[in-house]
């Protein structure tokens, strides 16, 4: 692999555990309280586009490949990379229009609505899960990339 592909793949595996964290961490509004949580979830758009942009050949592949024949393991892990992404969207939005903390201090007025409150709550629990799917889908890449980070570093 060309050392331009392999910084590409180390750059792909630190901002996905960035990525992975940083969701952890703005996903238990419980533990953080509601202003932590709205402030890095608006923080978080910034390593979830990095993410998509890192990936952005693969996204455009998948989507010229889905039409034409794939195997079922390529089209299940497409849609639900694409069902993630649009959860993803969903909740942004309507964490956005339920916002108690980062919109009023941005002087933003909106009423809060019990139904973009429901659809967040809703789809921010249903989101763990495609999460860990997405995960597992990808499981042998992620522990291949530790072990080529582990060997760099214990060869430094």
């Amino acid at each position: 692999m060309s050392d331009w592909k392999q910084n590409l793949q180390k750059t792909r595996y630190v901002m996905d555990v960035l990525l992975i964290i940083s969701f952890m961490l703005i996903s238990a509004p419980q533990s953080t309280g509601i202003p932590l949580h709205e402030w890095g979830s608006l923080l978080f758009i910034v390593p979830f586009m990095i993410h998509l942009l890192l990936h952005w050949e693969w996204i455009k592949k998948s989507a010229k490949r889905f039409v034409r024949k794939m195997t079922f393991k390529e089209r299940f892990s497409s849609a639900l990379n694409y069902l993630l992404y649009m959860m993803m969207l969903l909740i942004f939005v309507s964490g956005f229009l339920v916002s108690v903390s980062l919109l009023p201090t941005l002087h933003i007025t909106i009423p809060v609505q019990d139904f973009w409150s429901k659809i967040h709550n809703e789809f921010a629990s249903f989101i763990m899960p495609v999460i860990g799917i997405h995960l597992a889908l990808h499981w042998r890449w992620i522990v291949n990339m530790v072990k080529k980070m582990s060997m760099k570093g214990a060869r430094a």
